[in-house]
């Protein structure tokens, strides 16, 4: 089995301590581990975001992780024909994810397009997406797209 790490779960690899993934991924061979361009992406967006004293901490880890992980398993997986025509199917379906408003409070909120693209991603190559849980996971589930999440909890 292989197995794509979300942006969030690469995120997670990337911090001190033990974390969900990396318990997680203690227990699976490295080689089995792959990443996407659209999750590498989506982590570089977030190290991005951060004021620039955190930034360059961050970065270095991240592609320190990117690396390693690349090392083992091979290039990131692309955004090809293969991953839009999954992402068609799935583009439009209400998937759901806690959020904080602007005044910090719980709401529930559609997923973005990106974390769309993850799914597609994992779909389209027959991998599951590793991801630190979320509603959308049990809608997929219900949806019969079970096989391509392994929800983080």
């Amino acid at each position: 089995m292989q197995f794509l790490l979300s942006g969030n779960a690469l995120m997670q690899l990337c911090l001190e301590g033990t974390t969900l993934a990396s318990t997680w991924a203690e227990k699976k061979p490295t080689a089995d581990l792959r990443l996407s361009l659209i999750g590498i992406s989506m982590a570089r967006a977030w190290v991005h975001a951060l004021e620039p004293g955190r930034r360059m901490t961050w970065s270095r880890s991240l592609e320190h992780r990117i690396n390693e992980i690349e090392h083992d398993s091979g290039r990131p997986l692309p955004l090809d024909e293969r991953v839009m025509t999954a992402w068609a199917e799935i583009r439009a379906v209400k998937l759901e994810q806690e959020a904080k408003d602007a005044k910090g409070q719980p709401v529930i909120d559609d997923i973005g397009q990106d974390q769309r693209l993850e799914i597609a991603t994992a779909i389209a190559y027959g991998h599951k997406l590793v991801d630190p849980w979320a509603r959308f996971h049990d809608q997929l589930d219900s949806m019969g797209m079970g096989k391509f999440v392994e929800s983080l909890r």
